[in-house]
């Protein structure tokens, strides 16, 4: 299993989604943990840890942004090298930008696929690249 032995945190309000991903991910070996809404984010990093990588939404309710979330995971000492990568239905040609100069490991556009999902976070994990592609 390309994730075995994983453990992945997922910032994602749309349970439908968030439903998906989940399966993806345990089917290829992973443990996964979730906070739905980017609230108490890095308390909830910390009850999870460790973490191999966080997959973060970057269009959240109430006026939250998955940027907001990343600069509150990279203030924590803990997570200052945690991978993130942006998993997003945002505007590609607004996100790709945004998301390298900020530091995220990687951009995961949605909806998401099924055929490559894992094989993408699996990439990343291992020191490789995704940066908007689906394969």
């Amino acid at each position: 299993m390309i994730l075995a032995k994983r453990r992945i945190f997922v910032i994602e309000d749309d349970m439908p989604a968030r439903a998906v991903m989940q399966a993806f991910l345990e089917q290829a070996g992973a443990t996964v943990g979730f906070d739905r809404w980017g609230r108490d984010t890095t308390e909830r990093l910390r009850t999870f840890a460790p973490v191999d990588v966080l997959l973060l939404d970057l269009m959240l309710p109430n006026g939250v942004t998955g940027f907001e979330i990343f600069a509150e995971i990279r203030a924590a000492p803990e997570f200052s090298n945690l991978p993130i990568i942006a998993v997003s239905a945002m505007d590609r040609d607004l996100a790709l930008p945004l998301t390298r100069s900020q530091g995220f490991a990687g951009f995961i556009p949605k909806p998401i696929q099924m055929r490559s999902f894992a094989r993408q976070v699996a990439k990343i994990l291992s020191g490789g690249q995704v940066w908007g592609d689906y394969d």
